[in-house]
């Protein structure tokens, strides 16, 4: 009898997978499934993107010097300026800087938004990535044959269990809730502006506060945006660190768009078609003559 290694090599049998009823959890996407509101539906939400808080802070201090006229801070000196802001983190909560886990070293009063610069081509392209500026000139005029470029902004939501109409369901609270990915436009985050402006005036912060968003077009993604009280998971600590430890792994993945090269997408809009004089017969002939 053959030995397995005689007909499967080193493969690792233990690696495939067949059709029966406990296979079905291989048909399940590893992608995070992102947050799309329906029309009508009022959402319960928090921001829950955050930087590290020795990031932010060397940030804020780089900004304060240039804003004062003063000379700019060095790499060193804004490195000592995020090595002492994880220190007193690590001091509040009483470990050593390098004993503090993911979701303990982030900066909870700052919400943030990645941005991205994509084009919309429809089916068979769907949203890409834009390069404009990234190439040269003549890549240039192919990414602007795509249009408009237009911007998104990408973070995550803790979307609370709620009715139809934006109320706690308070028996799925403790169990009801998801994080997710989340992509709004320029019009979206505008309001996101004004409602976190109009929370500052009241010396209050959007990270901080839960989100009403009513869904008002679902195939645009539209929404009415308000403060909805204080972030009801932030008021439980046992809450909010389950909350950022299902967040933080979503932190990689906040691109929901395609990604392309110039040259393979000149390829696709038919850019790079025969060009110059056609070959004659005779001219082939003499070519396959040579080989």
């Amino acid at each position: 009898m053959n030995d397995v290694s005689d007909i499967f090599g080193d493969h690792d049998l233990d690696e495939d997978v067949g059709l029966e009823d406990e296979d079905k959890k291989h048909a399940r996407s590893d992608r995070a499934e992102w947050f799309r509101g329906e029309k009508g539906y009022t959402y319960r939400v928090a921001i829950c993107y955050f930087h590290p808080i020795a990031v932010t802070t060397a940030r804020r201090a780089a900004k304060a010097a240039v804003k004062e006229g003063k000379d700019k801070l060095t790499k060193e000196q804004l490195e000592e300026i995020a090595k002492k802001a994880l220190t007193k983190r690590a001091e509040d909560l009483k470990k050593a800087a390098d004993q503090l886990a993911d979701h303990e070293i982030l900066d909870l009063s700052h919400v943030q938004f990645r941005k991205h610069k994509a084009y919309y081509k429809g089916e068979g392209f769907g949203y890409i990535v834009s390069r404009l500026g990234k190439d040269g000139p003549d890549a240039d005029k192919v990414w602007r044959s795509l249009g408009d470029e237009r911007a998104y902004f990408c973070t995550t939501l803790l979307v609370y269990p709620t009715t139809k109409d934006g109320e706690i369901i308070r028996e799925q609270l403790g169990t009801g809730w998801q994080v997710k990915p989340w992509r709004c436009a320029q019009k979206v985050y505008s309001r996101l502006l004004q409602v976190a402006g109009g929370l500052r005036a009241n010396d209050l912060s959007i990270a901080g506060q839960d989100l009403s968003m009513k869904c008002t077009n679902t195939e645009f993604q539209n929404f009415e945006i308000d403060g909805a009280g204080k972030a009801l998971w932030v008021k439980n600590p046992k809450f909010r660190d389950m909350v950022l430890q299902k967040a933080i792994p979503l932190y990689k993945s906040l691109n929901p768009f395609n990604a392309i090269s110039t040259a393979d997408l000149r390829v696709k809009l038919g850019m790079d078609g025969p060009s110059g004089e056609d070959v004659s017969d005779e001219e082939f002939d003499n070519i396959l003559d040579q080989v």
